[in-house]
Order: C-alpha cells, then sequence, then structure tokens
C-alpha cells in the first residue's frame, strides 16, 4: 500500500514538495490519499494530481480518498470538479453557481482544443469575445495560450490531458494549468526519434522545447515554436511559468530569469504539466506582447490580426 498524507497547503510554495511526495517510486498496491488537512490548492496540484491518479488506475492500481469528511474544503474540492474527476463521487451539501469571472473547474481535455479555449476564455474573462471590450486582451491571451497547450496534449503526450484556472480578485493574479500523464517531453523527441534525445536527459529536453524551431511532432509542417510562444508571451506581460516533465523542471519566475533543475530523491512526473501566473491586467498587452515574441523568435506574419494561433 502506499498512503499519501496532503499538507494543509498546495500553493505556489507547496507544488514542487508536492510533486517530489507524489514523484517517488511506488511500492506494489494500491494508492491511498489522506486530504483531511488540505486547506488550500490551486490549479497545478490538482490537475497534477487527477493526471497521476487516472494513470495510476489505468494501471490497476486501486486510488482511494480518506478524511473527507475532515477536508475544510470539501465543497470546494467538488464544486472544482477535482473529486469527480478523480473518479470519487460524494453528495454536494451545497447549490453550484455560475463560475464566470471566477474559475474553471478542472476539464478533460477531449474535444476541439479551440473549443475548449474558448469556453475557458469566455469564464475568465467575461465579454472579451467582443474586440473593443476591457476583458478582450485577456480572451485573446487566455485562448491562445489554452489553444497552444492544448495541442501540444493532443499531439504529443499519447496520454490524457486535464486543465484548470483560478482568477484572484484580490491579487488580480490568473492562474492556469495543463497536465497531462503521457510520455513527456522527452518521450515524444524519442518517439520521432531526434538523434540527440538518446543520451538526454528530461531537463535538457524541457530546456530543446523552449527553443524556436524545434518540434517533436512528425509527418506534417510544423514551426515547433508552441512551447516557446507560450513561455515568452507569459514573461513580457510579467508572468511566472513552470514547465515539469518526467524528473526536468524549467522556473521562469516573475521578474525575469530562468532555472532549469531535476527533482531530488529519485522522483518523476509522469507526462508533463505546465502552470502560469500572470496578471489579470498586464494581459491587455497580449497582442503586443505576441509580436514580441514572434519577432525574437523569427517568426513572420503577412497582415495584422487581432490574435493568430498558426505557431
Amino acid at each position: 500500500m502506499n498512503i499519501f498524507r496532503l499538507p494543509m497547503y498546495l500553493n505556489a510554495g507547496g507544488l514542487l514538495p508536492f510533486l517530489t511526495m507524489m514523484g517517488r517510486p511506488l511500492h506494489d498496491g494500491d494508492v491511498e490519499i489522506d486530504i483531511s488537512q488540505l486547506r488550500r490548492v490551486l490549479p497545478a496540484s490538482m490537475v497534477s494530481l487527477v493526471a497521476m491518479v487516472n494513470l495510476w488506475r489505468r494501471k490497476g492500481r486501486e486510488v482511494r480518498f480518506t478524511g473527507l469528511s475532515e477536508c475544510p474544503i470539501l465543497s470546494y474540492l467538488q464544486r472544482m470538479d477535482f473529486l469527480s474527476s478523480c473518479g470519487v463521487e460524494v453528495p454536494e451539501a451545497f447549490q453550484r453557481y455560475d463560475s464566470k469571472g471566477r474559475f474553471v473547474p478542472v476539464n478533460e481535455v477531449i474535444y476541439p482544443t479551440e473549443e475548449l479555449a474558448r469556453e475557458v476564455a469566455g469564464c475568465l474573462a467575461p465579454g472579451g469575445e467582443e474586440f473593443d471590450h476591457p476583458n478582450a486582451g485577456l480572451y485573446d491571451m487566455i485562448t491562445y495560450v489554452l489553444t497552444e497547450l492544448g495541442n501540444n496534449i493532443r499531439q504529443h503526450s499519447s496520454g490524457t490531458g486535464y486543465a484548470a484556472a483560478q482568477v484572484h480578485g484580490h491579487e488580480g493574479m490568473i492562474r492556469m494549468a495543463f497536465a497531462d500523464n503521457g510520455m513527456g517531453i522527452l518521450g515524444s523527441f524519442r518517439m520521432v526519434e531526434a538523434p540527440w534525445s538518446i543520451t538526454a536527459t528530461d531537463t535538457e529536453a524541457i530546456a530543446k522545447a523552449l527553443e524556436p524551431r524545434v518540434s517533436c511532432k512528425a509527418g506534417e509542417p510544423n514551426e515547433g515554436v508552441g512551447l516557446t510562444m507560450v513561455s515568452s508571451v507569459v514573461s513580457k506581460i510579467g508572468g511566472a511559468l513552470l514547465v515539469v516533465s518526467g524528473s526536468g523542471m524549467a522556473k521562469f519566475p516573475i521578474g525575469g530569469g530562468s532555472s532549469f533543475e531535476t527533482f531530488p530523491e529519485g522522483a518523476s512526473y509522469q507526462g508533463t504539466l505546465v502552470a502560469m501566473t500572470f496578471p489579470e491586467r498586464a494581459a491587455r498587452r497580449f497582442a503586443e506582447a505576441l509580436k514580441e515574441a514572434k519577432d525574437d523568435a523569427g517568426i513572420l506574419q503577412s497582415g495584422r490580426r487581432r490574435a493568430t494561433f498558426e505557431t
């Protein structure tokens, strides 16, 4: 039996210790997850755990959640569809209200990515689909980022992907996360037989994926700039980005800079997690930031459009 007791706070500071704990090699047997102490959880923690749980179940392990009645944020976990995405059904003792402008529950990335992206953007940036609306820049930013990351999951992972987001009105910040339980970035490069990938580490593969025009998509023309553009745009509007795949991670904190690291204690995340935080107001600069990012990457655009997705 593998027993995990989740800490009180799975926030930004607790995410990597949590992934390290959950990413250690499992013993034989089933998995038990105690959530009795959990008091705060962010989208990245939720989607990564949902991806793990469904991978373990797919491999034949039984996964049980305990401490539900003691968990002080049980109703929140239910409203975010976290428990139901993990296959746990608990009667809800509350009324569901519209989440528009506040959060996007955990979604499995199963239908056309663009449709999911527009749905999420419409929730987080109400009215932004109108060109001159104050939320238009935020709507475009969310649509662009989710389309890029959703396409990466669909095209590369050979696993199941999940997305979630939150708006923190007091902080003026938006947090979004994508996670899948597929082959990971290094596995994708090896699948298309990139010569350098044979001896590469997961951390080196992440660094390679962040370079312009490096792709792990086979069989069709591709500029290989999806993750590159996302990281660049998030950075240019003053946000933070985390990319985790296998035993590697790349961190781009608010304020600039980057670091590439390896998980300690032999831990590894099977699949890929991309989490970001960015200022809600700064997203109004999306069009300008996207143009700058494309210029930096050497991508030429013909004409001028509100937002482009051909990256």
